[in-house]
């Protein structure tokens, strides 16, 4: 998201009281998305592993139902994914 770090964030001093640490071993992925054609998966967040760390982007255009490339693609980053 425009190469911000979400937990490098901080409250402002005045609301620094409802501040958490970073959990490093936290993980989250969302319960819904949308269902339409070539829709991402749910959202996913971590924390960086280093510096260098990069979660992807999702590729809308992204064909990923073709039984004929080699080797061949299949749709399975989620129940129900089309493209």
């Amino acid at each position: 998201q425009l190469g911000q770090s979400y937990q490098d964030y901080h409250c402002p001093p005045h609301e620094k009281h409802m501040e958490c640490p970073v959990d490093k071993n936290m993980e989250i992925t969302a319960v819904t998305h949308a269902k339409w054609y070539g829709a991402p998966a749910p959202l996913f967040c971590r924390p960086k592993s280093d510096k260098n760390d990069f979660t992807g982007s999702w590729d809308y255009g992204y064909m990923c139902n073709d039984a004929w490339a080699d080797p061949p693609r299949t749709c399975d980053v989620y129940e129900g994914q089309k493209a």
